[in-house]
């Protein structure tokens, strides 16, 4: 009867979005019980600038599905990690933003996800992002460190 219901209630469920506090923990659809079929969800983890996030897994359990972390917008920063299974999983972003994406697909559903995050001050070489909510394109500027090596 679970399955049932869970095919039922896995029809009205909603995942991802922004994250703006210095601290948190989210969760992929229904932790500790298994997620649903199909799910595409995506988490923007934005903290104060000159600051970073560090982010740590503590239960994946996802097997043929996965989450990715990346080091600051989905579509144009760099794949941190591709994990599913294991604990303690620790990453940290470059920059104020790091993007987290849980994909399922329609075979099999297991346990799913549970993470935290915290800030921590950065240096002056820090990357700034920027967003405009409703239109959800990135304004983006750098500041780089050179080192020269002899």
């Amino acid at each position: 009867i679970w399955n049932i219901i869970q095919k039922v209630v896995s029809i009205y469920y909603s995942c991802g979005g922004l994250l703006s506090s210095p601290s948190g923990k989210f969760q992929s659809p229904f932790y500790p019980r298994n997620y649903p079929n199909n799910a595409n969800c995506v988490w923007e983890i934005e903290v104060k600038s000159n600051f970073h996030v560090t982010l740590t897994f503590r239960d994946v359990q996802c097997l043929s599905d996965y989450v990715e972390v990346y080091d600051g917008p989905l579509h144009t920063s760099p794949l941190l990690g591709k994990l599913c299974s294991g604990s303690f999983h620790t990453y940290t972003s470059s920059s104020n933003l790091l993007t987290v994406r849980f994909y399922s697909n329609s075979r099999y559903t297991y346990r799913g996800f549970q993470a935290e995050y915290y800030s921590t001050p950065a240096d002056q070489s820090t990357s700034k992002f920027m967003f405009k909510a409703e239109t959800h394109f990135s304004i983006i500027s750098f500041t780089y460190s050179l080192l020269l090596i002899s």
